[in-house]
């Protein structure tokens, strides 16, 4: 019976667990708080639950050894620390995150090893990837040349469940939601690139249709101008843009929170503090001064605005103690939102993914205008869709690697038919389906 390591219990790992179970691999599942892994396994026979710190280096590095492969659905900054362990034991790795340039660099080293460690085999990265390279590489096997691509995806709440002024629901950690709102963005647009800096992120947003969905505010995510060689477009592109989709209200709020230092990361003095007594710091006010007021006139916007009540929804003028001695801005903005835009019991999260591609031929001289659309709803009670989006990807690729079924080696993405394709038809059986379209003119 093969081992697998699952490093992790966290929102999204119950799929992949279950699915793994189900095939009859032998599975050790890992956490800091021991209860969430045990939870995952469910008292089956093939599952072990275990305490792991991952700063402890012989534990993980005996836990490795022990197993045939590793999948680490740990924060991405110890995905290198992982994968090293991996090198020295001879052993294939699973991630869900974007390749690092550390993890880049062990490249050679796997394949002289003759391993695959395998990453962004999630939802974004993941079926993004997979998505938009089976229309790509059909394009060019048709000889075909892209012109234009775009790509969109969010993960939120399913239109019944959004009953706050944010439109949105955490189906994953709020920490990593804000700290990718403090990135900028470039993306190549009519052969130019376009820079956006960190705090015009929110600013650099469009309107988009999606058919028989609805419409989503749409901005930039990270950089887009790498993708031109990973997905093999080379100098035959005009335009390149991935990007993050949000119900209409999120952007300007986040923009605006921005402004006035809630996105910071240093830790400040909160000993003793209310949110209010934080929040007056934060902006400068006057004891005697509303903070609403306040916040507006920082953003520079009316009082009468969306931010800064969506700020006096939240909380955060409150005289509510914070309880810590110590919280970044960021953190103390994430454990609110937290608390105030978690799914009730039983609400459905949806996930959206759309491409958009205009490709041309130059053989007839004609253009099609190509689409790939996946609208997916989490389960009443169940399965969130994110959870399942994200987690089974990388489930159906550990069985292809246990049951040696991938011939490339190295640090590899999900670009590669002998990847995207089983995975995709896989989960097409499961109900997660890519909806392809296409029109000529």
């Amino acid at each position: 019976m093969k081992k697998v390591l699952v490093l992790g219990a966290g929102m999204v790992a119950g799929p992949l667990i279950r699915y793994l179970l189900n095939r009859d691999f032998q599975l050790t599942v890992t956490s800091l708080v021991i209860e969430d892994a045990v939870k995952l396994v469910g008292g089956d026979p093939n599952g072990v639950a275990k305490t792991l710190d991952l700063s402890n280096e012989t534990d993980l590095n005996q836990l490795v050894t022990e197993h045939d492969l590793v999948i680490s659905l740990v924060p991405f900054t110890f995905h290198p620390q992982v994968a090293r362990h991996c090198l020295d034991a001879g052993k294939n790795l699973i991630t869900a995150s974007y390749v690092s340039d550390e993890m880049k660099a062990l490249d050679q080293e796997a394949k002289d090893k003759d391993l695959i460690f395998l990453n962004e085999i999630g939802l974004d990265p993941g079926v993004d990837h997979m998505s938009a390279m089976r229309i790509i590489d059909d394009v060019h096997a048709r000889g075909g040349k892209i012109r234009h691509f775009r790509s969109y995806c969010g993960g939120l709440p399913a239109p019944e469940a959004v009953d706050n002024p944010f439109g949105y629901k955490f189906s994953w950690a709020p920490r990593g939601v804000l700290l990718a709102s403090r990135n900028g963005a470039r993306y190549w647009r009519d052969n130019h690139v376009v820079d956006v800096a960190p705090e015009n992120l929110f600013r650099d947003m469009r309107l988009l249709n999606v058919p028989n969905t609805g419409d989503y505010e749409a901005y930039p995510n990270r950089d887009s101008l790498k993708y031109k060689d990973i997905y093999n477009l080379g100098g035959e592109t005009r335009s390149v843009f991935r990007g993050t989709l949000r119900y209409i209200g999120w952007c300007n709020s986040m923009y605006h929170f921005g402004k006035i230092g809630l996105l910071d990361m240093e830790a400040r003095d909160c000993k003793d503090m209310t949110y209010s007594d934080y929040m007056r710091i934060l902006l400068e006010a006057e004891p005697d001064q509303d903070l609403r007021v306040v916040a507006a006139e920082r953003m520079g916007i009316p009082a009468d605005c969306l931010p800064p009540w969506n700020l006096h929804w939240l909380g955060m003028f409150s005289r509510r103690p914070i309880g810590k001695d110590e919280i970044s801005p960021l953190d103390l903005l994430g454990d609110i939102m937290l608390e105030k835009l978690s799914y009730k019991s039983g609400e459905r999260d949806m996930v959206v993914l759309f491409h958009e591609f205009k490709a041309w031929f130059e053989d007839d001289d004609h253009y099609e205008r190509l689409t790939s659309t996946l609208v997916d709803y989490g389960v009443r009670y169940g399965d969130s869709s994110m959870s399942r989006t994200v987690s089974l990807p990388a489930a159906i690729a550990a069985k292809l690697i246990l049951d040696d079924k991938i011939p490339l080696r190295g640090v590899l993405r999900p670009v590669h038919p002998e990847i995207y394709n089983p995975v995709l038809d896989e989960l097409a059986e499961m109900n997660i389906v890519c909806k392809e379209e296409r029109m000529s003119y």
